[in-house]
């Protein structure tokens, strides 16, 4: 389990309730969003969820003035609550480690205190009257001191009770980013609705229940934090394979359960040859032996004398097109023959000692006096492709009999 982190933020609170507009999603003006201050600490329980326990202190506000109403409010509010965060790098929607940018929502219960204030007076105690010109004023508009009525102007200093204390639990829903600058610090960004259970915040008493909004930026700082995130740490160590290596560092994941494997989760190769021990059915091949997908080292000569069989067969065909498709059937790949070659099987340094037969000197295109792999088979090419019109199947039987007479 990794250590807490601790988050340090400020941001704005608007209030939406019956102050104003009774329908209004918004606030009714930028007056009417107050400051806030919140402190946080959140807890990694595991992949999928985290714990925060979240404090915010601030003021809630609204006003109302309209031809039949003139309503005004602030209130200090003091929240404390604890919340379930799911944060988007559960390995599912997105993997752990790996983005500085994770998305989160979150959904808790919180407590609320507060006690509502109007600004009912001016800064000399006088209380305001709002006559229907839109002024506000010392006497009621229709008092018989009318005429003596001195105009004031609100201080917006709210030190008018308006009730008690009092208290609501909180449903709080947000929404926001986390961002990792260093694999200590880092800052968030959100949203957090407070859907209360009271609608005595504006002192209206009526309507729906009341509700804010928190807009935030803050600082989090995680303890203990080193070289990698410390929720990874259960991640970070699987070892999906059981080989004894962990993901992180398995160069060959998916190792069957049992083998042996290197430092680098690799199975052990014990003779070098390119096939790993438990599909090796030749462990102890020679160094620097050609071996086949089973790890069996390549006999040459055998597999020349087959393929020397195949292709007089296929060379002896009736027609020219079935001797056609008999050779691309059957005929050696030109890498293993390459491979002859590069081993000595056909061995260069019987060049001149037979001379060629007339009828196959043009096939020696080098005139090295031997007939290589390569202008074999660009003869038998050139034979089934036409371009060789002096050529037919039986001399192209007899070619291949010479090249194997090289041997």
């Amino acid at each position: 389990m990794s250590l807490p982190s601790v988050r340090l933020g400020a941001g704005m609170m608007s209030y939406f309730g019956n102050v104003g507009t009774p329908t209004r999603v918004v606030p009714n003006s930028f007056a009417d969003t107050r400051a806030g201050f919140n402190l946080n600490i959140e807890e990694r329980l595991s992949n999928i969820f985290a714990v925060s326990i979240d404090g915010l202190y601030g003021h809630l506000s609204g006003n109302e003035h309209s031809a039949t109403d003139n309503l005004n409010f602030e209130t200090k509010v003091i929240h404390a609550g604890i919340n379930l965060v799911l944060p988007f790098d559960n390995g599912i929607i997105m993997k752990q480690g790996k983005y500085n940018l994770i998305p989160f929502v979150s959904i808790g219960l919180g407590y609320m205190t507060f006690q509502p204030y109007g600004d009912l007076t001016d800064s000399q105690g006088r209380p305001y009257y709002y006559w229907t010109d839109g002024t506000i004023r010392s006497v009621p508009q229709t008092s018989p001191k009318a005429t003596t009525a001195v105009m004031l102007h609100r201080d917006y200093v709210y030190n008018t009770p308006l009730a008690a204390s009092q208290s609501s639990l909180t449903i709080p829903l947000g929404v926001g980013f986390k961002i990792n600058f260093t694999e200590s610090f880092g800052s968030d960004i959100g949203f957090t609705y407070h859907y209360t259970l009271t609608n005595r915040i504006d002192n209206a008493n009526t309507g729906p229940t009341d509700k804010f909004l928190y807009t935030y930026v803050s600082l989090h700082y995680r303890f203990g934090a080193k070289n990698s995130n410390d929720y990874t740490t259960e991640v970070d160590n699987t070892d999906s394979d059981a080989d004894g290596v962990i993901d992180l560092n398995d160069q060959c994941p998916g190792t069957p359960k049992g083998v042996k494997v290197d430092a680098k989760g690799c199975p052990i190769d014990s003779d070098n040859d390119g096939i790993p021990d438990y599909l090796d059915q030749e462990p102890n091949s020679k160094d620097g032996a050609v071996v086949d997908e089973h790890g069996v080292t390549i006999n040459y000569k055998e597999v020349a004398a087959k393929h020397k069989e195949e292709l007089k067969m296929s060379a002896k065909m009736d027609s020219v097109n079935d001797a056609m498709s008999k050779y691309f059937n059957n005929r050696p790949r030109k890498e293993v023959l390459d491979s002859m070659e590069r081993n000595h099987v056909i061995v260069k340094g019987k060049a001149g000692s037979k001379k060629i037969p007339a009828e196959f000197q043009a096939v020696d295109k080098n005139g090295d006096g031997l007939i290589s792999v390569s202008e074999l088979t660009s003869a038998i090419d050139a034979f089934f492709s036409g371009e060789m019109p002096d050529m037919n199947v039986q001399k192209i039987n007899r070619l291949i009999d010479y090249f194997f007479e090289q041997l």
